[in-house]
């Protein structure tokens, strides 16, 4: 606690007219020095701040994905016993976590047993942030005393950044490995597909006994045979291509690769064969059934963010050694889902050259010209998404699909809409 020097100007003042009285023989003139004396005993009788207070930190989800906004609340109650008049917090926010709506600073007052609350919207970037103690300030009616701490909070104290994604619709390549994705062919399954007439051998629980009991031939009941597909997650991360956002938050790098991260993750659990690569830093994961696919994703991944090679990007010749690479690895009949943000034209050469060599292309791609917080972008951001769109209709042009994520909307929504728009949703989407 510490005094402010705020009234000594009134007893100069009441000091100055006292003598003058006195000197005048005008003891009327006494009355007037009451006035700044006044002024001073209440300084001195306001007495210290109370700063009894308890002070609580909700969130409305302490494991957003990246992009989605998170609104913080501070409830803050006091449990003494006198008014706290003039009480000021500020939120010890990470340094690294940018406040995009409201302030994490608060001025109020709190009545004795009352509590006030003050919310707030921060923007986490891929990772998990620690809250600190906020600064608290309280100062008495008069502002003569004021008494400053940092007290321990109860309730959230962590946010950990993450992107669920959690299916993509996949065209019909598949190998002969029962998975989720349904063909045109019977087979074993659970959806019915065909009745034929019977065979020797043919399983007796396949025999239609309906139809026998009314016709009295025998029939086999064929269902819709479902195989897993092959794919490999492809993520950019090549030097010069990855833009900040227009919010603050994850980079484009970071969505794309966790994006591709949880995708992958859901790939498996869907019974596919499923893999992983990079364009510069060279990992590649060979396609799998098994969860260890994705620990190894996960390892590689860890290396690679922690130490980033600078490569440059040699034009259309490395792009094509690039490519050339890319097939040599890639199996038979293996689909590509390509995460990028699309912000050159040669990822657009890339997707072309990989379509010219038969491959199914799928692009996700989140668009980092858009604001959540839904302010018009600047001039340049608006000519870049502009020529971002132009490359999106390129690629559609070359019979890819395309998930524009708009980085204001989850990415289950623009997942839903490229796949009503192109009819393709057979796989359906359950991303948060």
């Amino acid at each position: 606690m510490s005094r402010v020097s705020r009234w000594e100007g009134s007893l100069v003042v009441a000091l100055f007219v006292s003598l003058v009285a006195i000197l005048l023989g005008a003891p009327a003139l006494l009355l007037l020095a009451i006035v700044p004396l006044a002024y001073v005993f209440v300084g001195v009788a306001s007495g210290t701040p109370l700063a009894d207070l308890r002070i609580e930190r909700t969130v409305d989800d302490d494991r957003p994905r990246p992009g989605q906004p998170v609104r913080v609340t501070l409830s803050v109650t006091n449990e003494g016993d006198r008014v706290c008049s003039d009480v000021r917090i500020v939120d010890a926010v990470p340094d690294a976590v940018p406040v995009v709506e409201g302030t994490a600073t608060v001025a109020t007052a709190v009545r004795p047993d009352e509590t006030v609350t003050h919310e707030y919207t921060v923007l986490p970037p891929r990772g998990t942030y620690r809250f600190g103690s906020p600064r608290v300030r309280a100062r008495n009616l008069v502002a003569s005393a004021v008494t400053t701490v940092e007290p321990a909070v109860e309730g959230t104290s962590a946010l950990t950044c993450e992107t669920v994604l959690d299916a993509f619709s996949l065209e019909d390549q598949t190998i002969r490995y029962v998975g989720r994705a349904p063909t045109d062919d019977g087979g074993t399954g659970i959806e019915f597909y065909a009745a034929r007439e019977y065979r020797h051998g043919d399983p007796i629980n396949r025999i239609d006994w309906h139809r026998l009991a009314r016709t009295g031939e025998l029939a086999t009941i064929e269902h819709r045979e479902e195989r897993a597909v092959t794919m490999v997650f492809l993520v950019d991360d090549r030097v010069g291509v990855h833009r900040e956002s227009l919010s603050g938050g994850p980079d484009s790098y970071d969505l794309t690769l966790y994006a591709a991260s949880r995708g992958l993750l859901a790939s498996i659990e869907d019974g596919n064969r499923t893999g992983f690569a990079t364009l510069n830093d060279d990992i590649w994961i060979d396609p799998g059934a098994d969860t260890t696919v994705y620990h190894r994703v996960g390892e590689a991944i860890d290396e690679s963010t922690s130490a980033r090679r600078a490569v440059a990007d040699g034009g259309s010749r490395a792009r094509s050694r690039m490519v050339v690479e890319l097939e040599e690895r890639l199996p038979r009949n293996a689909q590509v889902v390509f995460c990028t943000p699309l912000t050159d034209g040669a990822a657009v050469d890339l997707i072309e050259e990989l379509r010219l060599r038969g491959r199914t292309v799928t692009v996700l791609s989140p668009d980092m010209t858009t604001s959540v917080r839904g302010s018009r972008p600047e001039l340049g951001a608006r000519i870049a998404s502009l020529q971002r769109q132009n490359r999106i209709a390129t690629v559609r042009g070359l019979g890819s699909t395309v998930v524009d994520w708009d980085l204001a909307d989850p990415l289950s929504v623009d997942l839903v809409r490229a796949f009503q728009r192109t009819g393709q949703g057979q796989a359906g989407v359950g991303a948060r």
